[in-house]
């Protein structure tokens, strides 16, 4: 792409754009426009709008960009609206904030949610230059969490509790979501959503050095605008081995450009099982209310405290059979296991199995209640949020005015 095609009024989704600059005023628009021709910058995109305008493209992309500017002047709670950007905005990307306030608390607030830098109006080029490159080499970059689930036994309905929480994370916290089904031979998650699979994930895990944009873009296979999927269907007599540090590498790689991922690991497969604990923030292990998961998930839980990993381990006590009198108390079952993290989701057949049927959300019809309402409080749980709908009205509106 020239320089002088750079500044267009509109871009396509599959353009690759490096470099977004959204700004409010013509002023600095020119002032990006000289940068980016001195710097002979490629692949960028500048054009006058607002905070809503950067969000709309970012959802419009197909890839992030490496690097964004975004214009707050005018906003009357910038802190608000980039938490907005936030939403739409890939882990890795790297946000300069142009505003006209030249407030020490504002750019304090805006370096702790992690902005790259804050630029106060009028722009120049060399202002602009400097805010380009001023990211610390030595600083972690930003990435997303890494979720991953693992059945105590086969048929506890780990694929529906974790396709139910991918579903919900995109949906409600508007972040973007990755599932990866290493059922390599054909997983129900594909179907779960009503996709299609193919073999774009053995592909990545078979080639992990080769993972760049354009091979990851033809792996993924979208559900809606921010719930993707990583899954493969391989002939049942295909034989497949994976090289150590495969699943890592490609975690790495997801978890730059997705705030979630999520990995359903289909059996105890001892090495796949090592990897997902090293790159996992948080390992759910789900049984059901019997002796041998009882006895299987007090043994992943040891293994799990024992592996250099570490990671947040939560027991997710499913039921997916009808809760008869014989079955484990769940009082029972969390003295068995020494623990109080415990999240039991209700025995919901009738739903469960239209919505895996119709590839539809669970609790499309029947609204968030019974299982979904488990769905949420377990989503609530993993990623540090409280549901806005159970907090009172005065708390939300004095929250608002705190990030405002």
């Amino acid at each position: 792409m020239s320089a002088l095609n750079l500044f267009r009024p509109t871009i396509t989704a599959s353009e690759p754009v490096d470099l977004l600059a959204v700004f409010s005023d013509a002023t600095s628009i020119d002032a990006m426009k000289s940068l980016i021709i001195d710097q002979a910058i490629a692949n960028a995109h500048a054009q006058t709008g607002t905070i809503d305008d950067a969000i709309h493209l970012l959802r419009t992309l197909i890839r992030p960009p490496r690097q964004l500017l975004v214009d707050v002047s005018g906003s009357e709670m910038p802190l608000s609206d980039l938490a907005r950007l936030a939403d739409a905005c890939a882990p890795s990307v790297s946000v300069v904030v142009i505003g006209e306030r030249n407030d020490v608390g504002l750019y304090r607030s805006l370096l702790e949610v992690g902005v790259q830098d804050y630029v106060v109006k009028p722009i120049t080029v060399e202002f602009l230059r400097r805010a380009l490159s001023a990211r610390d080499p030595s600083a972690p970059a930003r990435t997303g969490k890494v979720i991953g689930f693992v059945g105590a036994r086969g048929g506890v309905g780990t694929t529906t509790i974790a396709v139910s929480l991918a579903r919900h994370l995109s949906a409600e916290t508007l972040r973007q979501v990755v599932y990866v089904d290493l059922d390599l031979h054909g997983g129900a998650a594909g179907t779960m959503l009503g996709l299609r699979t193919g073999t774009g994930l053995t592909e990545l895990l078979q080639d992990p050095g080769a993972i760049d944009s354009p091979a990851l873009d033809r792996a993924l296979i979208a559900a809606d605008d921010r719930l993707f999927v990583l899954a493969s269907e391989l002939a049942y007599e295909a034989e497949i081995a994976l090289r150590p540090g495969a699943l890592a590498n490609l975690v790495n790689v997801l978890k730059r450009r997705f705030h979630y991922v999520l990995l359903d690991l289909p059996r105890r497969n001892g090495r796949s099982l090592e990897e997902i604990l090293d790159v996992s923030q948080n390992a759910c292990i789900v049984a059901d209310r019997s002796v041998y998961a009882a006895r299987e998930c007090a043994r992943l839980i040891r293994f799990a405290e024992e592996h250099k990993g570490e990671p947040e381990i939560s027991v997710l006590l499913n039921n997916p059979l009808e809760p008869v009198a014989d079955r484990v108390h769940p009082q029972d079952f969390k003295r068995a296991l020494g623990r109080a993290v415990v999240h039991e989701l209700p025995h919901e057949p009738k739903s469960l199995a239209r919505a895996e049927n119709l590839g539809e959300p669970i609790g499309a019809r029947t609204g968030r209640e019974g299982f979904a309402a488990a769905i949420e409080r377990l989503a609530n749980c993993l990623t540090g949020r409280e549901s806005a709908a159970s907090l009172p009205w005065h708390t939300r509106l004095l929250k608002l005015r705190r990030i405002g």
